[in-house]
C-alpha cells in the first residue's frame, strides 16, 4: 500500500534518481564539531577552578565554542545529497533531511544542462557563484544545472549527471506550456 501524498504511476514513466556524498567531508565536519564541543566545555568547566574569581573571558569562549559546534552542523548535513528527477519535478534534497528542501516543478523550469563544477574554485557546500548562481557542490566534475523561468539557476553535483540531465531533458520536452 502506498504511502500518504505518494503517486502511483505506471511502469513506463521512467524516473532518475541519485546524488552523491563526501564522506571525508562527514568525518571531517563531525570531528570538528566534537572538538570544538568538547573543548567549549573545557573552558567553561575550567573557568574557575584554581582562583577566586570567575574568568569571564574563558566562559565567553566556551560558548562561542559550543556555538560554532552547532554551526558546523551544516558541514554535516551538506556533505551528502539527493536528486530525484520525474515526470512531475526535479527535487533536491541534503543529508538528514526527510523531504526535499527545493523542489521544481516542470512549469518553472527553463533548461537542465549538464555543467562541469570546478570545487577548488567554488568551494564545496552550498555555495554561491555570481555567473552561475547557487549550488550545492561536493566534488568537483559534472553537475547538473537547472536554470528557472527567471533566469537563476541551481546546481547540484550528482554520481551520473549525463543521465539526470537526459531524463531531465526528455520530461522537459514533454512538458506542456
Amino acid at each position: 500500500m502506498a504511502q500518504h501524498g505518494t503517486v502511483r504511476r505506471p511502469a513506463s514513466v521512467s524516473r532518475w534518481e541519485g546524488g552523491m556524498q563526501s564522506d571525508l567531508q562527514f568525518v571531517l565536519g563531525n570531528l570538528l564539531i566534537l572538538s570544538s564541543l568538547v573543548a567549549g566545555v573545557f573552558f567553561i568547566a575550567t573557568a574557575g577552578i584554581g582562583s577566586d574569581s570567575i574568568d569571564q573571558e574563558a566562559i565567553a569562549a566556551g560558548i562561542v565554542l559550543i556555538l560554532a559546534s552547532q554551526l558546523l552542523a551544516f558541514t554535516v548535513v551538506l556533505s551528502a545529497n539527493r536528486v530525484v528527477i520525474d515526470g512531475d519535478y526535479i527535487a533536491w534534497q541534503p543529508r538528514l533531511h526527510r523531504r526535499p528542501l527545493r523542489k521544481w516543478r516542470w512549469h518553472q523550469i527553463k533548461d537542465v544542462q549538464l555543467y562541469n563544477v570546478k570545487g577548488w574554485i567554488w568551494g564545496y557546500g552550498f555555495r554561491y557563484n555570481p555567473r552561475v548562481g547557487w549550488g550545492h557542490i561536493i566534488k568537483s566534475g559534472p553537475a547538473i544545472r537547472i536554470i528557472k523561468n527567471n533566469g537563476r539557476s541551481f546546481v547540484i553535483t550528482v554520481v551520473d549527471a549525463e543521465t539526470a540531465v537526459a531524463t531531465a531533458q526528455k520530461f522537459l520536452a514533454g512538458k506542456t506550456n
